[in-house]
């Protein structure tokens, strides 16, 4: 629980300079934290379980992607589990509903990078 607050600490001072990055985006990567935050407070209807879904699956596969851009053979970030992604989603998204998921994704990113880092990992 305690790296989790960490990330949360630190994802909210790391959310700089992307505004150019959206024009190079697309899909489900664009929606507002208002989306997920509405997904999740009725997760019992269809619509929203997809959205949730689609929501969740960007950012995992945006985390994961990262790894492709290391050097061959090296990752530069462990993909958390999925429960942990709703739960850095949700408190984000919480304190940023206005935010893009994208940025979300990135900033998070950014944070598993640099812990991936300090514990050595190659």
């Amino acid at each position: 629980m305690k790296s989790i607050r960490c990330i949360l600490s630190t994802l909210m001072l790391a959310a700089t300079g992307l505004a150019q990055a959206e024009q190079a985006m697309a899909g489900i990567g664009v929606a507002t934290c208002d989306v997920w935050l509405d997904a999740r407070k009725t997760p019992q209807q269809d619509r929203e379980v997809v959205i949730e879904g689609l929501m969740l699956a960007w950012v995992q596969g945006f985390l994961s992607s990262k790894n492709a851009t290391g050097a061959k053979g090296r990752s530069v970030l462990d993909v958390p589990s999925p429960e942990t992604i709703k739960r850095v989603i949700d408190k984000i998204c919480g304190d940023n509903p206005d935010w893009k998921i994208y940025i979300v994704a990135d900033t998070f990113a950014t944070v598993l990078i640099d812990q991936y880092r300090g514990g050595g990992r190659k």
